[in-house]
């Protein structure tokens, strides 16, 4: 029976509330095929869905979608991935070192303000048109939410557990994983879905500003090209991949123990 239990918690069950969902693009569709239909939607630059569905037929079978998406998704993970690690270890030190938070937290506010899309140019500079300078500003991105989700989670430690924590002479190491990361793991969760999105959106970014590659530079040929099919086509599988890699994070983040609450709660010590 616990077993039983156990699968239908980790796998929930597909109901028609959470297909109702899909009830609302299914018929914005609807409704956006019948107003180019009827003549209600005159510009040119406006492709009907049935136009949509046949420009990515073509782009599936000439290779050239897989490709595009297959760049894309390196810059975006790899970015993702590198930025989350960055952020969660600077995220640990400061929480736990009131001298690096003392001397670090002036200038990480500084950089946190930069709008991420500024430290495009310099990347281009730096590292080129090349796979490199995206994962580069996908992990800048990346990297604030992650921190800052992390001290404040690790810092949400009541004083009830930091009390038990010391009555039991418990490692630092100790402390950090049985008190510290299930009391932050809620709030990075989240973080982390943040951050990819963000991450996802300046590798495309990236890529129409500096790469000639990926789903933002063919977002902006098929643009220059005058084929507005096709850039609906890479528009709507960016919102796709952008649901689906959100969908993965939040399922992989609920995989782990103590993900829906943390073990303690607690205001923000700084």
């Amino acid at each position: 029976m616990s077993r039983a239990v156990g699968r239908s918690r980790s796998v929930p069950p597909l109901s028609w509330r959470r297909l109702a969902g899909f009830g609302v693009p299914v018929l914005v569709v609807g409704l956006w095929q019948l107003a180019k239909s009827a003549g209600a939607l005159p510009y040119a630059g406006i492709s009907a869905p049935s136009s949509i569905w046949t420009a990515t037929g073509m782009l599936i079978s000439s290779g050239e979608l897989a490709h595009n998406l297959w760049h894309t998704l390196q810059a975006c993970v790899g970015g993702w991935a590198l930025g989350s690690a960055i952020g969660f270890v600077l995220g640990l030190l400061l929480a736990l070192s009131p001298l690096a938070w003392r001397w670090s937290m002036a200038s990480i506010d500084v950089l946190r303000a930069l709008p991420a899309i500024t430290f495009v140019p310099i990347a281009v500079i730096v590292f080129s048109q090349t796979l490199e300078m995206e994962v580069v500003i996908a992990g800048w991105v990346s990297i604030w939410p992650v921190l800052i989700s992390t001290i404040d989670g690790v810092r949400g430690v009541s004083e009830i557990h930091r009390d038990l924590a010391r009555s039991l002479r418990l490692s630092l190491v100790q402390r950090v994983l049985k008190f510290a990361l299930p009391t932050a793991l809620p709030k990075l969760g989240v973080a982390l879905r943040l951050s990819l999105a963000a991450a996802l959106v300046l590798a495309i970014v990236a890529e129409i500003v500096g790469t000639p590659d990926g789903i933002g530079y063919a977002l902006v040929t098929e643009q220059q090209s005058l084929r507005p099919a096709a850039m609906f086509s890479y528009i709507i599988i960016t919102g796709l991949l952008g649901l689906t890699l959100n969908y993965l994070v939040s399922w992989l983040v609920g995989l782990l123990p103590g993900a829906s609450g943390g073990a303690t709660g607690g205001g923000y010590d700084s």
